[in-house]
């Protein structure tokens, strides 16, 4: 679910027609600098083309500039005026997605009312749904479950804590069990958890111990949480935070609330590379003569998010963005200042400027960029301002327009110019755009040689990481200065990460089991880096100092620590927040400074009410707020279409699109509150200490007319087709156009919000192919019975929910991937399905063990959690991680011995799960010990298999690679 990005498929939201007094006119971005972004033009129809893939499927082709037959044109009218025309339902979806052809259906009364509130803030069932199961896994008499997250390695050394403040208030502080939420939770899992075969095991969902929640703690968590202070930055292998329970009959819960927490992974990883990338930054400019502007701190803006239509979901952009300007102050993310105000306390944490976009360019046509660019200058008169200027030739930008038609402008202009290249090799544009400018425009040289271009002239471009540094370095050695280039981030900055990018881990370290202190561990022999810390943690000064003055703080384990040298601190306890920490403070520890974390006078019982994201007038990047501005005069309509240029894939599965209308779009989503709210945001967002606000910027009368004359409701017309449907790439998949002339700006905005659609339908589309590479390996071994009987779609089993960016992201994620599967872990998902898409249970799971409930036995008991296992489950699929010390043993010794007799008297499978080791060897070893313990058949391939009362699950490391490699 997370290690994919928006250019894993090159999806792409671009216009195409635009009307203009009248007039129409097919719109075409087109740059030399690279020709696989040239965009489609005019008007377009998706229709058969007469021929067939040799599966029988049809082969669909786009047809482009108007020249298609609207009476063969499969994409469907699924929204227009704030109104769902159609509502498909997952089955069909399904079906699509395994080539059958089902028609959408309009709905008799269209739909005008959206999914109210958050579905998927249930405590409940935020979790893996095997830990449903768990609290019949732990030894008997255990009343404390301690423990603890880490990142136990990873790229960056330092790591930035940040984000438990916003899963604390979001989904912990308060009552936030109830009689409700169990009752739904209990409705999902008795299903989601049944057999045809088996049936159900009635023990598996702990209602009776949600229910003494509710009547013992009012519905309040009883943990303990102890953290370290956010934006606080540790060398990898320390503790970042412990849990434990407060209620001895609640043991079972601090590693149930693991999954949801373990999230912060996302926002302390881009807090932390986005530190690393800050370094680089500084280091160049001082080093490029330019110290000032560090001195200054306008080095703060040098790189700036634009990852909102990039990462996977709204809620992901919202921390990862708070996480990135946890080190700067430039963001296009709004989200990410939404969740800095309600969840941190800071009113507007980032800043923008005007900047166009290539819609807003093309739509005046090649012979008229220029003009596009002038109205960028007379627009916004003063202050900084960007514009893309690769929609066609880059060097003609530079040299003909900026250099030479407008230079007078430009040099008179009260403000600075941003020249934005959108394309081209990395870094040689930067060198060539840089060499185009200063032909005219002329430099001067810094202190340290390096030549500037003069202050009214700059160039962004777009980086990762990994080319960041490769740029400033190439653009050193060549004699230019640091501070000729800002950059901007988008996938790359929130998405382009992973739990393992810093080994990130949550683990039992301690527990009390019929009152005695046990100290917990888990060390595999087939991987030393993943043994766990020991025992009770405390986080203290080591007594020593880096170079640049900060504290080595060292984690001391084994309860051997003295709690009163002990930084971390009591931040939640049985339900209430007991500090509340402000992101200035945050900032301020992510540069190094101490700043104590003070308690809460009163701890506070009540978390953030609602979804404080879900306000259509803040989901875009912020520069198209400025957007209406640019636009040819006479413009009516803006007319754009969503595609995947290319990619991994060459059938890319189409999901996800009906979540977004009925989440965000379906209904009077536009209210004077919300515009009220957003304006606040911008009228701050959007000043400048020199050059103040322009006031036309953010377009409020014409969200005004929204309201007046639609109730609220966008007028806009959006055709695709069918969910499930499965295109070669380069094909249209929606399109989107206004249907209220004085709205034209209205596409192009939505757009940021409808291109987060690449993540759904690219986790479809990668989890269809994988689908494909297990078909065909089952049928090549000699088991197509296994195809034939439907049993193949529980092959691929999703544990994403605690390796994903967000809760929201897990369960579009999630459902996309049960598009092809049965199988999974993530509730989110079911919960997404059922809510958008029609179908009351998508998933299916079975009872499962994890490390922690089988490390609190000890080592010397491992046979004995293994042996509670086969009695608690004593019929049906039950799995059992079976490598926390050495799996050989396990499967050998264990398993193939002492237990041998239970499981194969057992109606059932016992799953044996190794978590770790070098792949693929380690699945080849695991087969052949449990092959001499219990022998093998043969298929009529002559493959071996295992008796049918025993099986292997290889869950880590596996990606669609490594899975046709295994």
């Amino acid at each position: 679910l997370q290690k994919l990005h928006r250019d894993t498929q090159k999806c792409a939201f671009k216009c195409s027609y635009a009307m203009i007094n009248g007039e129409n006119v097919d719109v075409v971005k087109d740059p030399i600098t690279d020709p696989g972004k040239k965009s489609k033009k005019g008007r377009l129809t998706l229709e058969d083309s007469g021929e067939k893939f040799p599966s029988g499927a049809t082969k669909w082709t786009t047809v482009t500039e108007g020249k298609g037959d609207p009476a063969k044109d499969i994409l469907v009218e699924v929204f227009r005026d704030g109104k769902l025309l159609v509502e498909d339902n997952f089955a069909d979806i399904r079906k699509r997605a395994n080539n059958e052809r089902v028609e959408l259906k309009k709905l008799a009364v269209p739909k005008g009312v959206g999914t109210v509130g958050d579905p998927f803030n249930n405590i409940v069932m935020l979790t893996d749904s095997y830990k449903v199961t768990h609290h019949l896994q732990y030894p008997p008499g255990t009343t404390k479950v301690y423990s603890y997250f880490e990142c136990r390695g990873g790229e960056y050394k330092d790591v930035c804590f940040f984000g438990l403040q916003y899963f604390l208030k979001k989904y912990m502080v308060g009552p936030v069990v109830t009689m409700d939420k169990v009752k739904r939770a209990e409705e999902y899992f008795k299903i989601h958890f049944s057999h045809p075969v088996w049936g159900l095991n009635e023990k598996l969902f702990n209602r009776s111990s949600w229910e003494h929640i509710i009547s013992k703690h009012g519905g309040k968590l009883p943990v303990e949480i102890k953290a370290v202070p956010e934006g606080t930055a540790l060398t990898y292998k320390n503790v970042f935070f412990t849990m434990e329970n407060t209620d001895d009959a609640c043991f079972w819960l601090t590693n149930y609330l693991e999954s949801l927490l373990v999230q912060i992974w996302y926002p302390t990883t881009v807090c932390t590379q986005s530190r690393e990338q800050k370094k680089i930054i500084t280091k160049y400019l001082k080093d490029t003569g330019t110290p000032d502007v560090v001195e200054n701190g306008l080095h703060v803006f040098k790189l700036h998010d634009f990852g909102f239509r990039g990462v996977s979901s709204v809620e992901s952009s919202a921390t990862g963005g708070a996480a990135h300007l946890v080190n700067f102050l430039g963001s296009d993310t709004m989200a990410a200042l939404m969740c800095i105000k309600e969840y941190y306390n800071e009113s507007i944490a980032g800043f923008s400027i005007p900047a166009s976009e290539h819609s807003t360019m093309t739509s005046w046509g090649r012979e008229h960029e220029v003009d596009a660019m002038r109205n960028m200058l007379i627009q916004y008169p003063k202050g900084i301002v960007a514009c893309v200027s690769d929609s066609y030739d880059i060097f003609q930008a530079c040299e003909k327009y900026w250099g030479t038609e407008l230079k007078d402008m430009i040099m008179a202009r009260d403000g600075v110019l941003v020249v934005r290249p959108d394309s081209g090799e990395l870094p040689k544009i930067v060198l060539d755009v840089l060499e185009s400018l200063a032909g005219k425009f002329g430099t001067s040289n810094t202190p340290t040689g390096h030549k500037l271009l003069p202050p009214k002239i700059r160039i962004q471009v777009i980086a990762c990481s990994n080319s960041l540094e490769m740029i400033l370095r190439t653009m050193t050695d060549a004699g230019w200065a640091a501070d000729n280039l800002a950059f901007g981030s988008g996938g790359a900055l929130l998405q382009k990460l992973h739990r393992d990018t810093q080994k990130c881990a949550f683990k039992c370290s301690y527990a009390m089991i019929n009152g005695e202190n046990v100290d917990v561990v888990k060390d595999p022999i087939t991987d030393p880096g993943k043994k766990s810390k020991k025992g009770r943690l405390t986080l203290e000064d080591s007594g020593e100092k880096f170079p640049s003055g900060a504290t080595k703080w060292t984690t001391v384990t084994e309860g051997k620590g003295d709690p009163a040298k002990d930084i971390l601190v009591e931040v939640f306890r049985d339900g209430k927040l007991l500090v509340e920490d402000n992101f200035a403070d945050i900032r301020k520890r992510a540069n190094n400074e101490r700043v104590e974390l003070k308690k809460l006078a009163v701890p506070k019982g009540v978390g953030t009410v609602g979804d404080p994201f879900n306000n259509i007038v803040m989901l875009t990047d912020s520069y198209k707020v400025t957007h209406h501005l640019q636009y040819p005069p006479g413009t009516t309509k803006v007319y754009s279409y969503f595609e995947c240029r290319g990619g991994e894939y060459k059938d890319v599965c189409f999901f996800g699109l009906q979540y977004f209308l009925k989440k965000y779009m379906v209904g009077p989503v536009v209210t004077m509150d919300k515009v009220k709210r957003a304006e606040e945001y911008f009228k701050i967002h959007f000043s400048h200490p020199v050059w103040g606000l322009n006031e036309k910027l953010f377009n409020r009368s014409s969200w005004e007319h929204i309201i007046s004359k639609h109730g609220g409701k966008l007028p806009v017309e959006i055709k695709a087709v069918p969910e499930g449907t499965a295109l070669t790439y380069k094909n249209v998949f929606f399109t989107m156009e206004n249907t209220d002339d004085a709205c034209f700006w209205l596409t192009n905005y939505l757009e940021s919000l409808l291109v987060q659609i690449w993540y759904p339908t690219t986790v479809c589309t990668q989890s269809r192919e994988q689908k494909k590479i297990i078909t065909k390996y089952l049928k090549d071994t000699g088991t197509p019975d296994v195809v034939e009987n439907g049993l193949h779609v529980f092959k691929l089993h999703d544990f994403g929910f605690r390796g994903v960016s967000s809760v929201e992201s897990s369960a579009t994620g999630g459902a996309a991937h049960l598009v092809n599967f049965l199988g999974s872990d993530t509730m989110a998902a079911l919960m997404c399905i059922k809510e958008y898409y029609n179908e009351s249970i998508a998933g299916f799971s079975i009872p499962a063990s994890e490390h922690s409930t089988m490390t609190s036995w000890g080592r010397e008991h491992e046979v004995d959690a293994m042996r509670n296992m086969l009695i608690q489950y004593p019929k049906g699929i039950v799995a059992c991680v079976s490598d926390s010390y050495d799996i050989f043993q396990a499967c050998e010794k264990y398993w193939g011995t002492e237990l041998k007799d239970m499981i194969m008297a057992r109606d059932g499978v016992l799953v044996v799960r190794p978590d770790s080791g070098e792949l693929p060897k380690i699945v080849l070893d695991v087969l052949e010990s449990l092959a001499g313990k219990f022998g093998t058949s043969q298929t009529p391939t002559g493959h071996k298999l295992l008796p049918p009362k025993i099986r292997v699950i290889q869950g880590d490391g596996i990606d669609i690679n490594s899975l046709e490699m295994i």
